[in-house]
This record gives C-alpha cells, sequence and structure tokens, in this order.
C-alpha cells in the first residue's frame, strides 16, 4: 500500500516536528501518513512510548526502525529497500538538515537523486521558527539544561516531561514536614538544571500540583543527589507505576542551607509560589497509556 512517509529522530515531537507533519498531511494527497522514526538516543525530551504516543496525534502510523537494523545501511539501501520496499513509500518528506545511511552519509541532495528512479517523490520542508530562530531538540534541550522551562514550553507546544519510577528514600522530607515520592528518572532524558520547579505529577490512580526537586542536596552532604515530588494534594494510597513530571516553572537552584529549619523555610516559601504559579491551571495531558502508566516501570 502507498504511503507518504515522514524521517526523522522527531525528539519532544515539538512545533517543528508537528510543522513538518502537517505538511506531509498536505503533501500525502489522501495517502496515510507514516512517521517513521527511531529509538531515543543519548540525552532526550521524550522515552520511546511517549514519543509514539505523541507522534500518533499527527500520523496514520508510527513506525519505529531498530538502530541495530538500519544503521549499517547505506544511503541507497535505506531509501530503495525501507522507504520504498518496506514501507511502500510514494511520497517523503523530511527537513533541510535531513541525514540518512550508513556514516549519516546521505543528505537531501542524495535523496532526490536516489528516489527519482523508484518513483518517490521528496518533499523538503523548511525549519518552523519562532521568533526568528529555528526551533529545533537541540535548542529545546539546552533551555530545558539551563532550567528555562517556560521558554522550552512554547517552542514544545506543551509542558517540558520527565518520567520516573518511585523508589525508596530516606525519609528526610516527611521529616521537614514536605513529604516526598523519591523518583528514578528514565536514563536516557536529558535532565533539567538543577533546583526546584512548580510541576505537575501524574501517575496511574491520580494527578496533583507539585513541587519538583533535583540535586545533589548540598543541605546535608552525606546523602547522594536525588529527584522527587511533593504533592500538594497527598495522594489516595502509594503512588505507583510510572510517574509523569510536567514542569512548569524554575523557582530557585540547589541551594546549601545552615539547617533544617531554614531549608523547611525555602520549602515554605517553594510552595507558596508554586501555588501562585498553578493555581487555576489545568493539568496538561498525559504522555503515557494508562497501560504503561499501571506497569512498573513501563514508558522508561
Amino acid at each position: 500500500m502507498s504511503c507518504a512517509v515522514a524521517v526523522g529522530r522527531f525528539d519532544g515531537v515539538h512545533r517543528g516536528h508537528q510543522f513538518l507533519l502537517a505538511e506531509a498531511r498536505q503533501r500525502a494527497a489522501g495517502l496515510p501518513v507514516v512517521a517513521y522514526t527511531f529509538p531515543p538516543r543519548g540525552p532526550s525530551l521524550l522515552t520511546l512510548p511517549a514519543k509514539v504516543r505523541l507522534l500518533r496525534d499527527h500520523a496514520d502510523e508510527v513506525v519505529v526502525a531498530p538502530w541495530e537494523r538500519i544503521q549499517d545501511l547505506s544511503a541507497e539501501e535505506f531509501v530503495g529497500e525501507e522507504l520504498v520496499a518496506r514501507l511502500g513509500a510514494t511520497v517523503a518528506v523530511v527537513g533541510p538538515d535531513h541525514r540518512f545511511g550508513r556514516d549519516r552519509a546521505g543528505d537531501v541532495a542524495t535523496l532526490q537523486r536516489l528516489a527519482s528512479p523508484l518513483n518517490l517523490a521528496v518533499h523538503v520542508v523548511a525549519p518552523w521558527r519562532w521568533e526568528g530562530e529555528v526551533v529545533s531538540a537541540g535548542r529545546i534541550r539546552d533551555l530545558i539544561a539551563r532550567g528555562e522551562v517556560d521558554q522550552a514550553a512554547l517552542l514544545l507546544g506543551r509542558p517540558a516531561w520527565l518520567a520516573g519510577s518511585p523508589t525508596s528514600g530516606v525519609k528526610l522530607a516527611r521529616r521537614l514536614g514536605y513529604p516526598t515520592v523519591n523518583l528514578d528518572l528514565a536514563p536516557e532524558l536529558v535532565r533539567p538544571r538543577r533546583g526546584v520547579y512548580a510541576a505537575w505529577v501524574q501517575w496511574s490512580l491520580g494527578e496533583s500540583k507539585a513541587l519538583f526537586y533535583i540535586g545533589d542536596r548540598p543541605t546535608f552532604p552525606g546523602l547522594s543527589p536525588s529527584a522527587e515530588v511533593h504533592l500538594f494534594t497527598p495522594p489516595h494510597g502509594e503512588v505507583v507505576g510510572s510517574v509523569e513530571v510536567h514542569l512548569l516553572s524554575f523557582l530557585r537552584p540547589d541551594e546549601r542551607f545552615a539547617d533544617e529549619k531554614a531549608l523547611a523555610r525555602a520549602i515554605a516559601q517553594d510552595r507558596l509560589r508554586g501555588e501562585q504559579i498553578l493555581a487555576g491551571m489545568h493539568p496538561p495531558p498525559r504522555l503515557l497509556r494508562e497501560a504503561e502508566l499501571r506497569a512498573p516501570g513501563a514508558g522508561l
């Protein structure tokens, strides 16, 4: 069956990707649109299940090509065997910087040259810009690493996102009067700047406005670094399965305080600011399906 294929890493499925997929829909002229992508490599904006979930909002089918199957294909093999023979592509839609084939040897000019004898129409989509600058996953990853999650959200079209599984802690936050759920974050996800954030947290049985902390716990140098959430609405029962954290605003950097009382006072101020920022805000859409949320470690 013929189809139009949009090819890319699609990390974040940000507004630029959404624009490319909309162009693919237009160029498809009634053909089904296939988003052809790859598992995350290196620091990423999404886990694979979350990426697939978002891509399905913009494509009729999502194909995830395992790296081990395609990384040694030549440019000619990738176009002829993957796009045309395997997928049945008659239309290919890519960005201007698209590279493919072994050692990333193929570029847009290569694709256009190889496509002609295969009756494959190639459409190159200009990058989408925000305030004059190209929107890219690399730019968004840099914003998140600097704690500029509000700016990242403008480029993503949704809040910056993390996912993790609950893990045991030392109950320090409970002693301070602000109990938290400690998280083992998905290793492939880019880490935000260390500090405290206003966030929205979701899990299989509930959701809550929250504070998110990631850092070295410098007030307690004997403790290991942690990532944890303080839920404004106490959960009914344990928080289990995968936990989604939507980062909405950076509140302050990781700091060392004189003692536990000083830290508790700072957390009280964090919570007050968080409540003000999140007041009246609607829950962001979940990025993981129900089955992924319920399964321990799913979606990570």
